[in-house]
């Protein structure tokens, strides 16, 4: 009777502790940057992206940086939006000019940014 106490005790705890590994898991697993409220493609821009709602914010959001200044990006022209494009900016964070890779990662207007270099 004992050892069938021990066993049910056991079989009860094998999902808590399922649970426990997994909450433990998903919290290495990096959340991927995108651009907020952007409906489509067509709306990036270089002056999007260099704007209040564009990269400065994904670094402050993503990577906590509190002293992100100026975004430069090359002029819209050039810059090709199409899924898997990747085009660099520069930006001053804490006075220092850096530069983040910009990756267009889906047909929505998702975009991921690089931590600054």
């Amino acid at each position: 009777m004992r050892n069938f106490v021990r066993l049910r005790l056991a079989l009860a705890l094998i999902p808590a502790l399922a649970l426990v590994g997994c909450a433990e898991i998903s919290e290495e697993i990096p959340d991927v940057p995108t651009v907020p409220d952007v409906p489509s493609l067509e709306n990036l821009s270089a002056e999007f992206l260099e704007g209040a709602d564009g990269i400065a914010k994904i670094l402050e959001e993503q990577y906590q940086l509190t002293d992100v200044g100026s975004v430069d990006c090359p002029p819209t022209p050039s810059l090709s939006f199409e899924k898997g494009a990747t085009f660099d900016c520069t930006v001053v964070v804490a006075g220092e000019e850096r530069t983040v890779e910009v990756s267009v990662l889906n047909e929505d207007g998702g975009i991921q940014v690089s931590e600054p270099k």
